[in-house]
């Protein structure tokens, strides 16, 4: 005789996942890859971002063991890497640090003074360049007959300078990525 009670939604959810075929241990690790891949990639933005302390890292990391916790390392670890660019020392300096509590083992001590030096070169030939494109601007200004010390170019405005200032941050971004490459595996 035929059940003639209604199913619940759990109930026939069930029966259609009898139905149909076992997943394959690879759709399984694929499936976990897209499900713990951005828990590892949101806890590296809220550690970047000041959401987290350095102290709080490897209990938030340490919450997902085994594969999961694997994954989500393998996610988290890029995600600092990435970070590593010449336009915020901050930000750098701290995924480097970030890296450090994750992978203890990896002496980043002489990485971590290439990449200060790097931005110290960096902030200098930036200033010497504005300088340049400063007094650049500020002639241009006086051949249109405006001039006076209240002017001061403003290079923001500048299309010269903003291509300038992108030819010297990928110069040294090119740099920083050289050592990037002596980071733990990412």
């Amino acid at each position: 005789m035929e059940d003639k009670r209604i199913k619940s939604a759990l109930e026939i959810a069930m029966e259609r996942a009898a139905s149909m075929p076992g997943l394959t241990q690879e759709e399984l690790a694929e499936q976990k890859e897209r499900e713990y891949q951005p828990r590892g990639a949101a806890i590296g933005r809220r550690y970047l971002e000041g959401a987290l302390k350095e102290r709080d890292l490897q209990t938030e990391l340490s919450k997902y063991q085994g594969q999961e916790g694997g994954i989500v390392k393998k996610a988290f670890l890029p995600t600092l890497n990435q970070s590593i660019k010449v336009e915020s020392k901050s930000i750098s300096l701290r995924a480097l640090n970030g890296i450090k509590v994750v992978e203890p083992s990896a002496d980043l001590g002489e990485i971590k003074k290439q990449i200060e030096a790097i931005f110290d070169e960096f902030g200098r030939q930036v200033k010497r360049q504005i300088r340049r494109y400063e007094a650049l601007e500020t002639e241009r200004f006086q051949k249109l007959g405006i001039s006076g010390s209240a002017i001061k170019p403003n290079l923001e405005e500048s299309q010269a300078w903003q291509a300038e200032l992108k030819r010297i941050q990928s110069e040294y971004d090119s740099k920083i990525s050289e050592l990037k490459e002596n980071l733990p595996p990412v």
